[in-house]
């Protein structure tokens, strides 16, 4: 991983030094989960065989809630992940913490693949680096089809949608312990969101 290579260090502890502790977030955002924050969890649900939901062994494992992976191995609280966003939104700040300078932030959530249609998702995503965008074709995955280009933001398999609009400066995060497949979800946080969107009267 590039993180440790760079720093010598276990990622999760960049990650919590970096970025978790600065914006005061580290009672809410874990990149591994302590035991002793286990009760505070609601066990993630996915569709079984007979049509229900049944709780999903691999997430409710010590090792998956300990691992602290970067892709989908994060804990935390809804609050948290708008506050996350909100600096996005604001260029890399939140209050007196400067993260990350906005031309940064400018590169990283610029349109690189524009209108070009992701093969696996079926849509045109609006790639940038890690978040994807708005954009201004006609689909989208779950930011809103009313929301403003340059909305980006990123979900969690079936369960969970953040999304910043540095134009506004509002920031959601929506986070379920029930996974449906992505359509289902897609549908369902479009929705959502486009009920954020349509209240942002500047």
């Amino acid at each position: 991983m590039l993180v440790e290579a760079l720093t010598g260090k276990d990622f999760r502890d960049v990650v919590r030094a970096r970025l978790i502790e600065p914006l005061g977030l580290e009672l809410e955002l874990f990149m591994s989960l302590p035991p002793s924050e286990w009760h505070r969890t609601a066990p993630m649900h996915a569709p079984d065989a007979a049509g229900g939901l049944a709780v999903a062994p691999v997430e409710a494992s010590a090792t998956f809630r300990q691992a602290g992976f970067a892709a989908g191995g994060a804990h935390g609280t809804a609050r948290a992940m708008a506050m996350f966003y909100q600096m996005l939104a604001r260029g890399g700040s939140l209050g007196a913490t400067r993260l990350f300078a906005p031309r940064t932030m400018d590169f990283v959530t610029r349109d690189f693949t524009g209108d070009r249609v992701d093969e696996q998702i079926g849509i045109a995503m609006h790639r940038g680096l890690g978040p994807f965008s708005r954009g201004t074709t006609l689909e989208t995955r779950g930011l809103g089809t009313i929301g403003h280009s340059r909305t980006f933001g990123h979900s969690g398999v079936g369960s969970s949608q953040c999304w910043a609009d540095p134009v506004s400066g509002v920031s959601f995060a929506f986070l379920s312990n029930a996974r449906q497949g992505n359509d289902w979800h897609n549908r369902r946080m479009d929705r959502i969101s486009n009920l954020i969107h349509v209240a942002i009267l500047h």
